[in-house]
């Protein structure tokens, strides 16, 4: 997980800090951290799509996304493009962890008093692997990124 200033960030805050670092991502700000801090946890800690995946969800809308200002056919061509290529990651995401959704690769529910326990004594003991699925994740999209093309990072 991405830490700084004793500020330990969660999944999806952290993927998006990590390949900011390194590809400086073109209109990243203090509100894309806003957006992200509700993510962790598969969504606010309910457990479906893994933060980490949703941090690389909004790199590329960083990246490839329309502003809005665009025809409605250039709008949804835009659209489409870049969720070929994000859909690229997701696909490798699922390969590597076996599931997109954040209790199933955890193997328990956080919302429940059991799974509160199991994830704070993982934490604890440093058996919960979120960290390293979180620095999967942003080496893999940087690796995607600068290996693409159609992607231009300045």
């Amino acid at each position: 997980m991405y830490i700084k200033d004793g500020k330990k960030y969660n999944c999806c805050e952290s993927v998006l800090l990590f390949v900011n670092e390194k590809l400086s991502l073109p209109g990243f700000n203090e509100s894309n951290i806003r957006a992200a801090s509700n993510l962790g946890g598969g969504g606010s800690g309910w457990g479906s799509l893994c933060g980490a995946i949703n941090g690389g969800c909004q790199i590329y809308g960083l990246l490839m996304g329309p502003s809005g200002d665009e025809s409605p056919e250039e709008f949804l061509e835009i659209k489409e493009r870049m969720k070929e290529k994000n859909q690229i990651f997701i696909r490798a995401f699922e390969e590597k962890w076996g599931s997109c959704n954040c209790f199933d690769i955890l193997g328990y529910d956080t919302r429940t008093p059991e799974g509160k326990r199991i994830h704070e004594e993982r934490k604890a003991d440093g058996t919960n692997f979120c960290g390293d699925i979180v620095r999967w994740s942003a080496k893999k999209i940087i690796e995607l990124v600068e290996s693409d093309p159609d992607i231009h990072v300045r």
